[in-house]
């Protein structure tokens, strides 16, 4: 018997020369909450028996479909067919769309967003955009259906890649001039645009000192209006604080800097420490605001991990030409 928490885990199926997985369940779930409301809002609106015929039917289809829509949705899903070597995704599992050669793509990468991490599939000339979803959402890293995907899925898709991708990838150009860096002598520093994050701190500042003289907030009470104030302005000198921030690759010393005038978060991190490079896709209201380049590293002398944000972007070939020239800065 399937359980409700089975329905928000991916599914797969794996043949001779197929790979089918089904990322979308948790739909089903969905369904059955809207259909369940829906449920309510009928029985409601029987017994109040309000409009003519032709409204009510028309309600009922509403209310029908919209849960119909969610359940069916459960059943898209991705084919990976590794005799055509092709991607095909199929929606409600009968709609096809467009078909992407296996030469185009690149690989499944985890990406992690709003607190949690699912797995996508992403093309060539698109490698840090939005990708293909081709899992569940997960919230721990422990997950075992996620632990599942990666040692059963992945290895047997990223065959199929091998089969048909290039054997030698393009050899990278070299770097010879600097878009996100400024150099001064062997000293990379990563540009920043800072008069839209000093703006928006003197949207706090102004926001503290109105709360602080407005005839509105002469009716509340003192310490209310200095709570309202501390706060704003505490949240101004944070902002200005990021807009002042240094971060530097050091290539004498072999070290990356990150300095700020208030002395918050100061690092000093060896280029031999470096563990690896993560980007955070980041949205609000489910509307995509931007990625985040962040940079792991190794504490001396620990299994520990620190992570340090580098900068972020709107658009994956930024990322890459970025990615492209810290590489090329730390000699990886």
């Amino acid at each position: 018997m399937t359980s409700p928490k089975s329905l928000t885990k991916t599914r797969w199926v794996i043949d001779a020369n197929r790979v089918v997985v089904y990322p979308s369940r948790i739909t089903y779930l969905l369904g059955i909450l809207v259909a369940l409301v829906f449920v309510g809002i009928m029985v409601t609106y029987l017994t109040s028996a309000q409009g003519g015929t032709s409204v009510s039917i028309t309600f009922f289809i509403f209310l029908v479909v919209i849960p119909l829509l969610f359940l069916g949705y459960g059943n898209t899903y991705v084919e990976f067919d590794g005799s055509r070597g092709t991607m095909q995704r199929k929606f409600f599992g009968i709609i096809p769309g467009k078909t992407v050669s296996m030469n185009d793509l690149h690989g499944i990468n985890v990406v992690t967003q709003n607190g949690g991490y699912n797995y996508r599939m992403f093309l060539k000339r698109d490698r840090y955009g939005r990708g293909v979803i081709v899992s569940s959402g997960y919230r721990k890293n422990t997950d075992a259906n996620a632990q599942a995907f990666v040692d059963q899925v992945v290895p047997v898709i990223h065959g199929y890649l091998d089969q048909y991708g290039s054997v030698v990838g393009s050899a990278p150009q070299p770097i010879t001039s600097y878009k996100y860096y400024n150099n001064t002598g062997g000293s990379y520093t990563i540009k920043s645009k800072k008069i839209a994050i000093v703006i928006f701190s003197l949207i706090f500042f102004a926001v503290g000192i109105y709360a602080w003289v407005a005839h509105w907030a002469e009716d509340v009470s003192p310490t209310q209006k200095i709570l309202v104030v501390v706060i704003c302005l505490g949240l101004g000198l944070m902002v200005l604080q990021a807009a002042f921030v240094k971060i530097v690759f050091d290539t004498g010393s072999q070290t990356i800097i990150k300095t700020g005038p208030l002395g918050l978060g100061n690092k000093s991190i060896s280029f031999s420490d470096f563990a690896g490079f993560q980007t955070i896709r980041k949205s609000t209201n489910m509307v995509y605001t931007g990625t985040e380049v962040h940079m792991y590293y190794r504490f001396p002398n620990s299994e520990k991990q620190g992570t340090i944000l580098l900068h972020a972007f709107k658009s994956s070939g930024e990322i890459e030409r970025f990615l492209e020239e810290t590489r090329s800065i730390m000699k990886i």
